[in-house]
């Protein structure tokens, strides 16, 4: 009954809550089967999707598509950490992918991180999401990424800025599908509660609405400049 009291109170709080600024182009790469350039506040991430596509035999599965999933940093060679975020990409895109339905092929998505002021790896889950349902690809639901932080405080900020991230005791990530809202990934760094983990979890997944919104929003004005 706390719980319910409790959320009932975020989602007040929520009705007011805005995302950073997010603006998308699709179809950003000529070459690609699909592409996505898409900011959340002044991160930046590019995205580009190929497939399903021929692969070596040795590469390929008879019962599922092979899913391969490459993360450029803005400068240098990748790091561990770019590693993991290449990590939670490739999960997030393997509990969406029909890849059933492409055997023996294979599957690309090339991720370019282009400005990074914080919340990089969740723009790039975005990116990857749009980028994929630009290239239809058959998928069992779409996907959205929501960050959010806790403060020194103990405070839950959703879509903090970039110093509010740097003095933060914890940083937590969520990954939602559409349909059911349900957990598909998360993804999280410092020291928390599981009280507080599951609170971030659920402020992340109403304010996720908002991201599917403007999916929705932008895949609706590409149809209509292709019609």
């Amino acid at each position: 009954m706390l719980l319910h009291n409790k959320m009932g109170t975020d989602e007040a709080k929520l009705k007011d809550f805005k995302l950073k600024p997010m603006k998308c182009e699709l179809n950003f790469l000529s070459k690609s089967d699909g592409s996505a350039i898409l900011s959340q506040g002044s991160t930046v991430a590019l995205t580009s999707v190929n497939g399903p596509l021929e692969v070596k035999m040795s590469s390929q599965s008879i019962e599922k598509s092979t899913l391969e999933v490459l993360f450029s940093p803005k400068g240098g060679k990748p790091s561990v950490k770019d590693r993991y975020k290449e990590n939670v990409i490739r999960q997030t895109c393997e509990e969406a992918i029909l890849s059933s339905l492409y055997p023996r092929t294979g599957i690309t998505v090339t991720v370019q991180e282009l400005e990074d002021y914080g919340g990089l790896l969740s723009t790039c889950v975005n990116s990857v999401c749009l980028a994929l349902i630009n290239s239809g690809v058959a998928m069992r639901h779409v996907f959205a990424a929501v960050l959010c932080c806790v403060d020194e405080h103990g405070d839950i900020l959703l879509e903090p800025e970039a110093d509010q991230l740097d003095a933060a005791r914890a940083v937590l990530s969520f990954v939602f599908d559409e349909r059911d809202k349900s957990l598909v990934t998360g993804f999280t760094e410092g020291n928390f509660s599981e009280d507080t983990y599951k609170e971030a979890m659920e402020r992340c997944r109403f304010a996720s609405d908002l991201v599917f919104a403007f999916y929705r929003d932008i895949v609706s004005k590409y149809s209509k400049v292709i019609g």
